[in-house]
């Protein structure tokens, strides 16, 4: 299913204008391979945390910005800058409507239920309700999520 840079382009395109998250004149953003740098360094991050000291809300929050971090690179990498949150979810459900469109219905629910995932860790950050085995679990689901969107969107992006 390898979609052309011209697909996943107006996809990016309509999320972010659904979100009214509009490309500012002088906004250049972040690039996409410092958007995918900051998301390695917040996988990194969300493991240290977890096995170091303990702190899983800051692991959550960590695993929640690797896979934000990387919607953000897939993005700028099609012509895309997100400013918002809703544009973060905006942006992957046009994503996942293409994989759904290409006729992998499983794959897109897996995408869409893996972002789940990691919008609730997003939460557990404020909550600090998960256990430790419940944040470790997410957080693989969070890196398997990052690494698939790699491959369908941006697969020649350079490893971090």
């Amino acid at each position: 299913m390898p979609f052309t840079n011209d697909e996943i382009a107006a996809a990016v395109a309509r999320a972010l204008a659904d979100s009214r998250d509009p490309l500012r004149a002088d906004d250049n953003g972040l690039t996409p391979e410092q958007h995918a740098n900051l998301s390695q360094d917040l996988r990194a991050s969300a493991w240290r945390h977890l096995r170091e000291d303990g702190d899983l809300p800051q692991a959550s929050n960590k695993a929640w910005g690797m896979v934000a971090e990387t919607i953000k690179a897939v993005s700028a990498q099609h012509g895309g800058i997100i400013h918002f949150h809703h544009s973060i979810w905006l942006t992957l459900r046009e994503l996942s409507r293409m994989v759904e469109d290409s006729g992998d219905t499983d794959s897109s629910a897996w995408i869409n239920n893996s972002f789940t995932v990691a919008r609730v860790l997003h939460s557990n950050f404020y909550e600090d309700e998960a256990s430790a085995a419940e944040v470790t679990a997410n957080l693989l689901v969070c890196e398997q999520l990052s690494e698939r969107l790699y491959e369908l969107f941006w697969p020649e992006h350079p490893e971090t």
